[in-house]
């Protein structure tokens, strides 16, 4: 586990300007949040993601900025304020984009799902039992456009 201090963080000003620029292209209010933090402090820690940001679940947020194809490097660290373990978050080798996921992930409509009922009926489709719509749902996952 490594100490948060000595965690090698890239100043704004050194990050490639490929990656500077999909950052900048990110949208999403989460997402964008977690993005802003690492460009101006160079590294978020899920500690800052739950107290500065109120996220119960700060994993959630590192995720929307990887959905959005942005390569970041997760450090085990030690938190100053509990001596508890947590991850650390900074941005990762520019070489690792992933092309393709601007905007991360999007919702099916509503209309989408009230077509697909309309088509199939109200069935689980792996059993094949017969649901109120309300409990469907077109994936478990919301997935990629």
């Amino acid at each position: 586990m490594a100490d948060l201090d000595k965690i090698n963080r890239t100043p704004r000003s050194a990050i490639d300007p490929d990656l500077l620029a999909l950052c900048l292209s990110v949208k999403a209010k989460r997402a964008r949040m977690v993005i802003d933090h690492i460009l101006e402090q160079g590294i978020i820690t899920n500690e800052e993601l739950s107290d500065l940001y109120g996220y119960d679940h700060p994993p959630r947020a590192i995720r929307d900025v990887r959905e959005n194809g942005i390569p970041l490097i997760t450090h085990s660290v030690t938190s100053p304020k509990t001596g508890r373990r947590m991850d650390a978050y900074t941005f990762g080798d520019v070489s690792k984009i992933k092309r393709g996921r601007i905007g991360g992930r999007k919702a099916f409509s509503k209309k989408f799902k009230q077509e697909l009922i309309k088509m199939y009926g109200a069935r689980e489709a792996s059993t094949g039992e017969l649901l109120d719509e309300r409990y469907l749902q077109i994936d478990h996952r919301i997935p990629y456009v």
